[in-house]
């Protein structure tokens, strides 16, 4: 069996600029879906984003630079492939974004991998649970949108069965956030998690200042709270700053989270399977965070196959803390099978039980549909 084809397709959802985080307003939500196929007719799919700018980059490293690569190998093989793949990155000058394209090109592989085996994917990896804990992700900034709409929010995940919720903060002033984490608190009572995230938009000292402003408010973990390179500033929030930090879901690679764990930068350790290296670079980084007593929490805001593969992962490590159930961020939702975001015994979700990831719909003929029906969507909003 060899690889006969490997292509990624962009996807623009259009969102219209209605909501937004401290750094980016969403006028779309471009997600890319990564097809491996085999030269016996079966085929994986991986999903990777970018934060900023047009995932255009992505998807042309993948069909032009990376299927010359790829396609001939024998899928069994993928640390093999993944090395044919990162190994020039060191002689490049794009290594990140090569780390972001392999990140999916690493899950099409692995949710082909538990469709040859007829597996789904958490039991392929050794499964250590059949449910994860879930917390509800959303808060972010609107137009017109005020505190009282954040407290209605809020208060409806809860009623929905979650336990935690996440909101934004960094995108006001500070006097004004501490208002909205407040509002929170009240809205979802003392006995839910309340998490915040700033998206790294602060400075050490101001972070510092929000974080003593906040304490009372039993804040379960500070999200990104500092300059993603900013590691020393990472370490002195998480050690003097009173609130558990976590992050940070954009980097990558091995490297980068050994240097954040050891430094203890961070007491929850946040990784995206789009972003840091896929599952095969997932599987290393909550090993080592498993040796130094932390817990894993995945980040998943983006289309409905990440949330589906976080999943997957999820249940088969020991050391999870949660795995990210966004309210905006949950595109596709509405094609895949219901059991994929409905949640069971409160806030848990279980991971489905078709081989590899198990959303079967995800082919490059839907694909192809789909990116038809959004660029009218997108004509229609003008």
């Amino acid at each position: 069996m060899k690889i006969k084809r490997l292509i990624a397709k962009q996807l623009d959802f259009p969102m219209g600029g209605k909501v937004w985080n401290p750094v980016l307003k969403f006028q779309k939500k471009e997600i890319i879906l990564v097809f491996v196929e085999t030269d016996t007719g079966e085929f994986g799919v991986g999903e990777i984003w970018s934060f900023y700018g047009s995932c255009g980059a992505l998807c042309y490293l993948i069909n032009e630079d990376f299927a010359p690569l790829v396609e001939g190998q024998d899928p069994h093989f993928i640390d093999k492939i993944r090395e044919r793949i990162a190994g020039l990155a060191p002689i490049g000058t794009i290594e990140g974004i090569m780390m972001n394209a392999l990140s999916g090109v690493d899950m099409a592989l692995w949710d082909l991998k538990g469709k040859l085996c007829q597996t789904p994917l958490y039991k392929l990896l050794g499964a250590y649970s059949d449910n994860v804990y879930t917390y509800a992700s959303g808060g972010l900034y609107g137009k017109g949108k005020t505190v009282q709409d954040l407290k209605d929010e809020v208060s409806g995940y809860v009623a929905q069965g979650f336990e935690g919720v996440k909101i934004k903060i960094g995108g006001v002033p500070q006097n004004e956030d501490v208002e909205r984490i407040a509002a929170t608190r009240d809205a979802i009572g003392r006995d839910c998690r309340l998490m915040v995230d700033a998206v790294h938009a602060y400075s050490v000292p101001e972070a510092l200042r929000l974080a003593d402003a906040i304490k009372p408010l039993d804040i379960y973990w500070f999200e990104s709270p500092v300059a993603l390179d900013d590691m020393k500033g990472h370490t002195i929030l998480n050690t003097r700053g009173g609130i558990p930090v976590c992050a940070n879901e954009s980097l990558y690679g091995v490297v980068d989270y050994m240097d954040l764990i050891e430094r203890r930068a961070t007491e929850f350790v946040h990784l995206d399977l789009c972003v840091c290296g896929g599952v095969t670079t997932a599987i290393k980084i909550a090993g080592i965070a498993e040796a130094h007593g932390m817990k894993c929490t995945l980040h998943a805001a983006n289309g409905i196959l990440l949330l589906a593969a976080s999943v997957h992962f999820a249940a088969s490590i020991p050391n999870l803390d949660s795995v990210e159930y966004h309210h905006v961020h949950q595109w596709m939702r509405e094609y895949a099978p219901e059991e994929t975001m409905a949640l069971v015994e409160g806030p848990y979700l279980k991971p489905l039980e078709n081989p590899g990831f198990g959303l079967d719909f995800l082919t490059p003929d839907f694909a192809d549909k789909l990116i038809a029906e959004l660029a009218e969507q997108a004509e229609e909003m003008g």
